[in-house]
C-alpha cells in the first residue's frame, strides 16, 4: 500500500508541474443523470485528481494536484435538502511536498461511493457523473455573487444600526450626567449638614472621650510591635532570604501595591500614622510604619523581591549569595523578639551511583492523569476552558460581541494576536481572550475529567489522551505513561543548568495577574524555590501553560517531545 502511495505522489509531481487552474464549479441534472462539472481555464496541462468518499461523515472529497481555484478558498452552502450536493468547502493543502486543491462536498443519501464515472467534455470541462435526482442545479460563480451582495447589504444595515445605537447612547449619557450632577449637589448639601451635626456632638462629648481613651490606653498591654501587626519573621539560609508578615486583618494579593520608591504599600485599615519600626536584622525589609494609605514596608536599597500572599500572610523572597551553612531565624511577636541559629559545619558526600539509586524511586510520584508524546504534530484545535466568554468581532473588548461561548466549545485556531486569539466558530471568525481557551494537549487533568463527564452525559465518545489525525496519509506513534515518569528516559541526577522538574514540587500559583506565575520548591530542600512564567526554559524543555490549578511542561529528550503536568495539592495533601 505504501509503495502505491509513493508512486501516486511521484506521478503527481512529474505530471502536474504547471497544471491549469479551476475557473468555476457547477452541477446540472438531466433526464438520465446529474453531472458535477469542474471548468478549467485551459485545456493544457490538466492536473491529476482523485476522489474519496467517507460514509461516516457523508463527505465526498475531490482533489487536484498543483492547481488553484480562481474564486478563492471558503465554505459555500448550496442546497441543504438536496439528495446530492448540499455544502462545499474549498481549501489548499500540502501533503508529502505535493500541493493539493481539495473540494469537500457534504452529500445526500444518493451518493454512496467514490467510484463515480468521470468524463472530459469540451477539453476544459472535467465532469463527474452522479445519480439521477430532482435537483435544480447551481453555478458557484453565481452563488458567490449572490452571497457577496447579501453580505454587503448586511454590512450596510449593521453600520446603520450601530449609528442609531451610538446616538441613543450619547443621549442616555447626557441624561445620566445631568442626573449625577443633581445627586452630587444634594449629597454635598447633606454632607455639610452632617458635618455641622458631628461638630456639635464632638464639642459636647469631647471631655468624656478623652477620659475613655486614657482608660483604654492604660488597660491595653504594651506591645513590642506596632499596632495591627501580629508577627514578623526574617529567615536566611544558603541561597535564599525570606521575610514574612502577619497582620490583624487578612492580607490579599490585590491589596498589595507595586514597588514605588523602595516602598511596598498594603491597603489595610489601621492607624493613619504610627512610629517607624526599624528591622536591623533583615536584608530585605528596612522598616515598617503606618500611613493614611495603609501599612508601608520600606525595603533595603536596591532590593526587588518576589511577592507571594499565602493563607493571608505576606511573603517577600529573594536569592542570596551569602555562604551560610545552616539557617538563621529572627521572629518578632508582641511579647518580644526571638532569634535562633541552626548552624551545621558537617557535610556528607555520596557517589553519583548511590544518589541516582535513591532518586529513582522518589521520582515516580504521580503528578498528572496522563502524559502523551507524539512523533508527528496534532491538529490545532482550541477548547473553551472558562465558564463563559465572548467572541468579539475585533481584538478588543470594546468591539461588537458576535456570540457567547461556554466551557467545552471547540474553536479553530487561526492566529495569535497578543492578548487575543483569532478563531473560527460555526462559520464565524472572531477573537477571544487567550486565557479563556487552551489547546487540546494543554488541558489540565481537572479540565480533561470535566470534558469526559460532559461527553458521557451527551452520549458521545471523547478521547482525552490521543488526538485525532485528519490528514489522508499520516502515521503516528503514541505512548501514554498514565501519570508515571517516562521509563525510557534515564535519570541524570544533579542538573548543571536549568530546573529539573523531577526534583521539584508545585507549591503555589500567582494567578490574579496578566502573566500568571508558578512557584516550585525542591523536594529535598523546600527552602530553595523558583518562580517561573509561561515560556521560561527548564532542563530539556520549557513551561508550556499555567492554569489556576496546574502547570504543564514540554520536555524534549533524545528527539522526542513529551508533556508533564503538576497539580496543586488540596488542603488534605492530595492532588486536585
Amino acid at each position: 500500500m505504501k509503495k502505491i502511495k509513493a508512486l501516486l505522489l511521484i506521478f503527481f509531481v512529474v505530471s502536474t508541474s504547471f497544471a491549469a487552474d479551476v475557473k468555476d464549479v457547477s452541477m446540472q441534472c438531466q433526464k438520465e443523470a446529474c453531472q458535477l462539472v469542474f471548468q478549467f481555464v485551459s485545456s493544457k496541462n490538466l492536473p491529476s485528481f482523485f476522489q474519496k468518499y467517507d460514509p461516516k461523515s457523508k463527505i465526498l472529497t475531490v482533489a487536484f494536484s498543483e492547481t488553484n481555484f480562481l474564486l478563492g478558498d471558503g465554505t459555500f452552502d448550496l442546497n441543504p435538502t438536496s439528495p446530492l450536493i448540499q455544502k462545499m468547502k474549498v481549501f489548499k493543502e500540502t501533503n508529502k511536498k505535493v500541493s493539493l486543491l481539495k473540494f469537500e462536498f457534504n452529500v445526500g443519501d444518493l451518493i454512496k461511493t467514490d467510484k463515480n464515472k468521470i468524463e472530459l467534455v469540451k477539453e476544459t470541462h472535467f465532469m463527474i457523473v452522479l445519480p439521477k435526482a430532482n435537483d435544480k442545479g447551481w453555478v458557484l460563480s453565481k452563488k458567490f455573487k449572490e452571497l457577496k451582495k447579501a453580505a454587503e447589504k448586511a454590512t450596510l444595515e449593521e453600520k446603520k444600526r450601530l449609528a442609531e445605537e451610538k446616538k441613543a447612547a450619547e443621549k442616555a449619557a447626557l441624561e445620566e450626567k445631568k442626573r449625577l450632577a443633581e445627586e452630587k449637589k444634594a449629597a454635598d448639601k447633606a454632607a455639610l449638614e452632617e458635618k455641622k451635626r458631628k461638630a456639635a456632638e464632638k464639642k459636647t462629648a469631647g471631655k468624656a472621650t478623652v477620659v475613655e481613651t486614657k482608660n483604654v490606653a492604660e488597660s491595653k498591654p504594651v506591645s513590642a510591635l506596632i499596632d495591627g501587626v501580629q508577627e514578623m519573621i526574617a529567615l536566611s539560609s544558603f541561597g535564599l532570604e525570606q521575610f514574612q508578615l502577619v497582620t490583624d486583618d487578612k492580607i490579599i494579593l490585590t491589596n498589595v501595591g507595586p514597588l514605588n520608591k523602595q516602598v511596598i504599600t498594603i491597603g489595610l485599615a489601621g492607624p493613619s500614622k504610627s512610629p517607624v519600626f526599624k528591622i536591623s536584622r533583615s536584608s530585605i525589609v528596612k522598616s515598617i510604619y503606618w500611613s493614611s494609605f495603609g501599612l508601608n514596608l520600606e525595603l533595603q536599597p536596591g532590593i526587588e523581591p518576589s511577592v507571594l500572599v499565602r493563607n493571608g500572610i505576606l511573603i517577600l523572597q529573594k536569592p542570596s549569595d551569602k555562604k551560610i551553612e545552616g539557617m538563621w531565624y529572627w521572629h518578632a511577636k508582641p511579647t518580644g523578639i526571638h532569634e535562633r541559629q541552626w548552624i551545621s559545619t558537617k557535610s556528607t558526600s555520596s557517589s553519583f551511583d548511590s544518589f541516582a539509586k535513591r532518586l529513582e524511586p522518589e521520582s515516580k510520584k504521580i503528578v498528572s492523569v496522563a502524559q502523551t508524546f507524539y512523533l508527528r504534530p496534532t491538529a490545532r484545535e482550541l477548547i473553551v476552558v472558562s465558564e463563559e466568554t465572548e467572541l468579539y468581532a475585533a481584538a478588543s473588548e470594546k468591539s461588537q460581541v458576535l456570540q457567547r461561548v461556554v466551557f467545552g466549545e471547540r474553536l479553530v485556531s487561526l492566529e495569535n494576536t497578543g492578548l487575543f486569539q483569532k478563531v473560527q466558530y460555526n462559520n464565524k471568525t472572531g477573537f477571544v481572550y487567550k486565557r479563556a481557551v487552551s489547546f487540546r494537549d494543554e488541558l489540565s487533568s481537572i479540565q480533561l475529567e470535566r470534558l469526559k463527564q460532559m461527553a458521557f452525559e451527551k452520549g458521545e465518545n471523547l478521547d482525552s489522551i490521543a488526538s485525532r489525525f485528519e490528514k489522508i496519509t499520516e502515521d503516528r506513534v503514541t505512548y501514554s505513561s498514565f501519570g508515571r515518569r517516562d521509563p525510557f528516559v534515564e535519570i541524570k541526577g544533579l542538573v548543571e543548568e536549568g530546573i529539573n522538574i523531577d526534583q521539584v514540587e508545585l507549591v503555589g500559583i500567582i494567578w490574579e495577574t496578566e502573566e500568571p506565575m508558578a512557584i516550585l520548591a525542591e523536594s529535598k530542600n523546600p527552602s530553595i524555590s523558583y518562580t517561573v512564567k509561561e515560556g521560561d526554559k527548564i532542563l530539556n524543555g520549557k513551561v508550556l501553560k499555567i492554569t489556576s490549578t496546574d502547570v504543564l511542561f514540554l520536555i524534549q529528550e533524545f528527539g522526542v517531545s513529551r508533556r508533564y503536568s503538576m497539580g496543586l495539592p488540596d488542603k488534605y495533601g492530595s492532588l486536585k
